[in-house]
Formats: C-alpha cells, sequence, structure tokens
C-alpha cells in the first residue's frame, strides 16, 4: 500500500469532513457552518482497527504506567494530546519521556498549551498558543516533528479552531467512543465498539485502569491499535479510485488524478 505525501494530505484533508454530526454529542462554540476545516470522528469501517488516544497527560506516574503497558504490547501505537505545560515538566521530570514514546512509534497532537478552550482565543491567539506549544514539543525532541492532528480543549468546537487547522495544517481529532468513568464501563464500550472508531482516554488512573484490561482483550480479538496517522491515511484512501479522484465526485484529489 503506497503512502500519502504531506502535500496530498493537506489538500484530501481540505475535502475530508466525515463521521456523524458533531452536533449530536459535541458543543459547538460558533455556528457549525463556520467550521470548514477537517474533522474526524472515526476512521473507516473496512478494518478491524481502531486508535487510542490519550488526552491532557498530567500525571506522569500514570503516562509511565502507560509506557511500560504499550512495551508489553509492542505492536500496539497510540496517540497522545498533551498540553504544552506538561510537554515541559514531564520532560524534566522523566528526561526524554516524549522522545521515547515518539521512538517507539506513538503519535503526539495539539491540545493547547494550559487547556484553554480555543474558542474564547482569537485567531491570532490561537495561532501563538500553537506556536507556543510546538516549540515545547520540539524542544523535548530535539529535532522538528511532523504534526497532523489536534483536539479541542473541552472538545469545543469553534471558528478559531477552524482558523487554527487552516493556517497549520491540522486535522481536528474528536471520537467515536468516550473513555473515562468506569474501567468496567469503559471495557464494555470498547468491546462493542466497531472498525475506525476513536477512543478518547485521558491520562489517569481510571483509563490506565481501563487499558490494562482492554489490551490483552485487544489483542486476543486481532484488534490493531493504531495511530490516528494510520486510522486517517485509511479513510483517505477510501476516497480515491484508482485515477486518484475523490470517488463521490470524480474530482481531482490529488496530483495522480486523471482529469
Amino acid at each position: 500500500m503506497t503512502s500519502i505525501s504531506r502535500r496530498d494530505f493537506l489538500k484530501l484533508g481540505g475535502a475530508a469532513l466525515f463521521g456523524i454530526s458533531a452536533s449530536k454529542f459535541i458543543p459547538f462554540q460558533d455556528d457549525e457552518s463556520n467550521f470548514t476545516a477537517p474533522l474526524i470522528w472515526n476512521g473507516s469501517r473496512k478494518f478491524k482497527r481502531m486508535a487510542f488516544t490519550y488526552d491532557d497527560c498530567y500525571l506522569l506516574d500514570k503516562l509511565q504506567d502507560l509506557e511500560v503497558l504499550l512495551d508489553e504490547f509492542p505492536e500496539f501505537k497510540v496517540t497522545f494530546f498533551p498540553v504544552g505545560a506538561k510537554i515541559l515538566d514531564l520532560d524534566q521530570d522523566d528526561k526524554g519521556i516524549w522522545k521515547r514514546l515518539v521512538d517507539k512509534g506513538h503519535e503526539i497532537g495539539y491540545h493547547t498549551f494550559n487547556h484553554v478552550n480555543l474558542g474564547v482565543m482569537s485567531p491570532v491567539g490561537a495561532l501563538a498558543d500553537y506556536d507556543k506549544w510546538y516549540s515545547a514539543l520540539t524542544l523535548v525532541l530535539g529535532a522538528e516533528y511532523n504534526m497532523r492532528f489536534m483536539r479541542p480543549p473541552y472538545d469545543i468546537i469553534s471558528k478559531t479552531m477552524g482558523v487554527l487547522c487552516q493556517e497549520r495544517g491540522l486535522v481536528a481529532t474528536l471520537f467515536s467512543v468516550g473513555g473515562g468513568g468506569d474501567p468496567n464501563d469503559v471495557v464494555k464500550a470498547v468491546q462493542e465498539s466497531k472498525g475506525g472508531d476513536i477512543v478518547q482516554m485521558h491520562i489517569r488512573t481510571q483509563d490506565y485502569d481501563s487499558s490494562v484490561q482492554l489490551f490483552p482483550w485487544l489483542k486476543e480479538n486481532n484488534w490493531e491499535l493504531v495511530t490516528m496517522s494510520k486510522l486517517y491515511n485509511d479513510y483517505l484512501r477510501e476516497q480515491i479510485n484508482s485515477d486518484g479522484c475523490d470517488v463521490n465526485t470524480g474530482t481531482p484529489l490529488t496530483r495522480t488524478c486523471v482529469e
């Protein structure tokens, strides 16, 4: 299976608004029609894959515990959405923790620097916040990072978030299964999930306990845990026919489309 270039990813992403209506369970700060950037709730339903995502990342001990758990299942890859302040703090307390996670194949996405609702920021302020967050990540990784995804704090979709995604080439990432609460409830919800689901977790005791219960079950039942990039690329490939055109409209989506 061929890879998708950064150029084609961004071009396709601009047309890729999919999943169920956000108005069913996600609050809109502004009118829904104002949001025109790429937005994802779930990936392709064709594959037995799902994406586990972990937000905030406040607790070092739980992040370390999750790292150990993931090492026991090296085929599983997840995506983290840490706040920028904790990127710096956790790296100070455990030097290299973010670089270790990236080197092991896990992914990192933007979640603001201090967990602030983007809807109360101006577009200029949101861009500055992203750049501050990205500078923190670059500092701890020691290199530039290919940033693709973001998740808004409080899961609020806003016009400002749309501007940010368009200006920085990001895909807004929501979820189709909300992790949290009693681990038994979370385990039941995930076990009833479908291929392509995005599971929202947080770095905290309850969600770590849920992961401990779920990882062996997922492996025994031949599920793949993949990064958001993998899940999103599966979807983008679904939207392209053999000529590289949108399967629904025939619109050229990539430089390979036969016109």
